[in-house]
């Protein structure tokens, strides 16, 4: 599981993910793009969501790259392809 061999990088996308989905909801309830974009804090929260889903990218992409060294059929398997055969699997390498 993708979840266990990644815990830290789990907890940042949690992190990142609740606080898109908070920012979300205040748009929804007042869905005018020039005042979301001027709230305060807005700019800072969005680079700091971006400089953590790059941590967690590239962390993903060595996760991947492991897998891959283990099994080299695996280096012709796109990314996304990947993760799902990880995922599927009950006991990944």
């Amino acid at each position: 599981d993708i979840k266990k061999a990644m815990p830290e990088e789990t907890k940042l996308f949690v992190e990142v993910n609740d606080k898109f989905k908070f920012i979300m909801t205040r748009i929804f309830k007042d869905p005018n793009a020039q005042r979301a974009c001027k709230e305060e804090g807005m700019l800072d929260d969005v680079i700091v969501m971006d400089e953590k889903l790059e941590k967690i990218q590239k962390s993903l992409d060595d996760y991947l790259e492991t897998k891959r060294m283990l099994f080299p059929r695996f280096y012709f398997v796109s990314d996304d392809d990947l993760l799902e055969i990880l995922g599927q699997s009950r006991d990944p390498v």
